[in-house]
Order: C-alpha cells, then sequence, then structure tokens
C-alpha cells in the first residue's frame, strides 16, 4: 500500500459500542499488537486511577490502517498523556498488516502530541514494540526529549523444546526443581472463578507485604476476571497441595495475537519449597505453546539479582525497548519535584526518567536534563534519593 502521510485521516475514539467494535475486529488482524493496546485492558484499568482512555484511529480510504491508545492522568503536578498506564505496559502504535509503515506512525505520532498539548497534558508517552522493532520510527516521527531504554526477558516459543518438554537453554537447578514440583504432591487449577482469584489476591498480598512493596490493587484482578478472561485475553492459574486442597500459588497473565505477559506471579513464601512456582510457570509456558502464542514475556526486573536469574534459567533471552517522553506542556514541576514525590504521586504512569528529575539549574530550558536514560541509571537514582 503506497500512501502518504497526507492521505490518511487521524480521528479520535472514547468509549462506545461501535468503536469498540471495530477496535476488536482491528486488533483480531494485528498480528504485532498486545493485549494492553485493547479496549478490554482500557475496561479494566480506567477505573483504577481515573484515567481518560481515547484511541487514535488512523483510516486510509477509510480503512483502519493503525491505532494509537491514549491515557490521560491528572496529577498535582500537572496531567500527563501514556500510550499504556498502569502495571505491565506494553504497546504505542499497532499498525494493519500491509499498511504504510512510516506514513501511519507519522500520522498517528503527530496527531497524539497535539492531542496531548490540547488535553493540557506536560508530557506525552509511548512505548516501542520488544518483538518487532520500532524504535527509530518513534525517535524520527516523535522526537522525544527523553527516552527510558527498557528490556525485558522472554521466550521464543517458535524454538523447539527439549526430550523434558522444557526450553532450549534451561539449566540443570530449573530442571531439578520441576522434577520436584512435576512429583504429583502439586496439581494445577485453572477455573476462573471468583474465589479462586480471591484466593491468589490473598497470597499476593501477604508476599508483598513480606518484601515492603506495594501490591497490585484488587480492583486490576477483578476487573481481570470481568473484562478480559471472557474475551480470551487473560488467564488465570493456580497450584494447589493434592493432600489438602490448599492454594500455594496463583499467576495473572494477559495474552493476545503472539505475546503472552506473564503480569503477575505469586508463590506462600512458606511453600516455596515445594516449587509450586516452577510447576506454574512450566504450565503456563505449555498453555502459551498449545495455543501458538510466539513470545512468553516474563516481562521486566532489576538486572541482576534473584528475580533475573529465576527467569534468565529458563533459556530467556533479553529484549530492548524503550519510553519515549516528549515535552508538551509546562515540564517544570516535574523538573523541580522528586523521584519519590512523582513515584508516589504517578504511581503505574511514566513521566520522566527518575534521574532526569530534579536536574534544575538557571538555564530556563524546559528540555534541560534531557537525553537516554537507562532503567538501571533511572532507578539508582531513585534509590540514592532517599
Amino acid at each position: 500500500m503506497d500512501v502518504a502521510t497526507s492521505d490518511l485521516e487521524v480521528t479520535v475514539a472514547t468509549a462506545g459500542d461501535a468503536a469498540d467494535v471495530e477496535l476488536d475486529a482491528f486488533f483480531e488482524t494485528c498480528p504485532t499488537s498486545f493485549a494492553q493496546q485493547s479496549r478490554h485492558w482500557r475496561d479494566v484499568i480506567t477505573p483504577l486511577a481515573g484515567d481518560q482512555a481515547q484511541f487514535l484511529l488512523c483510516r486510509a480510504a477509510g480503512e483502519l490502517v493503525g491505532v494509537l491508545p491514549s491515557y490521560r492522568y491528572e496529577g498535582p503536578l500537572g496531567a500527563v498523556l501514556n500510550s499504556v498506564p498502569q502495571p505491565g505496559p506494553l504497546g504505542g502504535v499497532a499498525l494493519a498488516p500491509g499498511a504504510p509503515r512510516e506514513a501511519v506512525y507519522e500520522a498517528l505520532l503527530t496527531a497524539y502530541a497535539s492531542l496531548a498539548r490540547d488535553l493540557g497534558c506536560a508530557v506525552a508517552s509511548v512505548i516501542s514494540n520488544p518483538f518487532w522493532p520500532d524504535d527509530a520510527l518513534y525517535r524520527r516521527f516523535f522526537d522525544p526529549e527523553y527516552t527510558l531504554e527498557n528490556s525485558c526477558l522472554a521466550l521464543d516459543l517458535e524454538e523447539e523444546p527439549d526430550s523434558e518438554e522444557l526450553p532450549p537453554g534451561a539449566s540443570s537447578h530449573l530442571r531439578r526443581n520441576l522434577r520436584r514440583a512435576r512429583s504429583g504432591a502439586l496439581f494445577i487449577d485453572d477455573a476462573q472463578t471468583r474465589e479462586n482469584v480471591d484466593e491468589f489476591v490473598r497470597i499476593h498480598e501477604a508476599r508483598h507485604a513480606e518484601i515492603g512493596v506495594h501490591p497490585l490493587p484488587r480492583a486490576l484482578f477483578s476487573g481481570a476476571l470481568e473484562h478480559m478472561t471472557p474475551a480470551d485475553k487473560a488467564r488465570f492459574f493456580f497450584v494447589r497441595r493434592a493432600s489438602d486442597d490448599a492454594m500455594l500459588a496463583g499467576g495473572f497473565y494477559v495474552h493476545h495475537a503472539g505475546v503472552i505477559d506473564a503480569l503477575m506471579p505469586a508463590v506462600a513464601s512458606e511453600d516455596a519449597r515445594l516449587g509450586a512456582n516452577y510447576l506454574m510457570a512450566d504450565h503456563s509456558i505449555r498453555w502459551a505453546r498449545e495455543r501458538g502464542l510466539r513470545f512468553y514475556n516474563w516481562q521486566g526486573s532489576p538486572p541482576t539479582g534473584g528475580v533475573a536469574r529465576w527467569k534468565r534459567q529458563w533459556g530467556s533471552r533479553e529484549y530492548r525497548y524503550a519510553y519515549f517522553a516528549k515535552v508538551t506542556g509546562d515540564v517544570e514541576p516535574f523538573l523541580r519535584s522528586t523521584p519519590q514525590d512523582v513515584l508516589r504521586d504517578y504511581r503505574w504512569h511514566f513521566v520522566i526518567p527518575f534521574d532526569r528529575i530534579g536536574c534544575d539549574d538557571s538555564s530556563g530550558d524546559r528540555n534541560r536534563g534531557s537525553g537516554r536514560s537507562t532503567r538501571r541509571a533511572a532507578w539508582s537514582s531513585l534509590e540514592t534519593r532517599r
């Protein structure tokens, strides 16, 4: 399809039956899109923090060829616009197969920046695609002042499993733990019920209290059960002990097109030695492979430490992507703030990298402190300035 940007029309759609039907049909034909870009995810996350959701729709001769979600969030320092907020965000521009890639990206990103200005947002941000790279298009057509280079660990499920039905590169430590977990003392319960989800959430909350971090809101899980599981966009798996049916672990996964995201697994710490987390991961990987999904995304984690080692032992590889942020209004309140205040007041919403917050000087340049950041540098800045 040979189309110039001037031949494309971009409109803005809010929630509504007609728009939702069109969005559903578009995303079902878009092999490089994510569950987090869908209107089902919109219905889950908008009640959590009051985000105002709109979808930018790009058409060529009346045919929908690209979509870019947008979520406006108002905080005490000003409003921001995210392509996807809340836990486990992925996705910026979603492109129809055969659509003119450069023209659609340019049209949607230009309209997105304009929308951010019209909505009074200080910063607009988008997330690139780790599995079908498009960073260069964001740098070219979005012209961001800030970039946070990020990565996730994932398995390519097109690679044939080995004789133990494990991904290539699985470690010997993993194999020992899985043999124990598969011994019959534990079993998978995949009944998608409110009771199971509530029990899993209690494990999740208890585990997060132990390590001193905020749990995900209960409404996220109940919303996924209501809006995403009936649409076959999310799945919960639970691990129980065979001797007494006690739930030892659970996991929340979203999936669409070629990708499944392990958004939140949780295991009761006192039962971790039984290998419930290994059985759940093993089952979810097999389930994803049987569904024909391409990538099993563990999501991000600190670059070093136990969580990263646990994910790497499955033979996972690193896939790079980025958050791109463009200044579209008064960014001064953020530059004069602290990483801790922004984290508290804009939880689960990207603004600018933490290591660029507080870069105050007397230059009067609204872009001071701009440039590229790494996740390691951003989080290190948060820790060192506590």
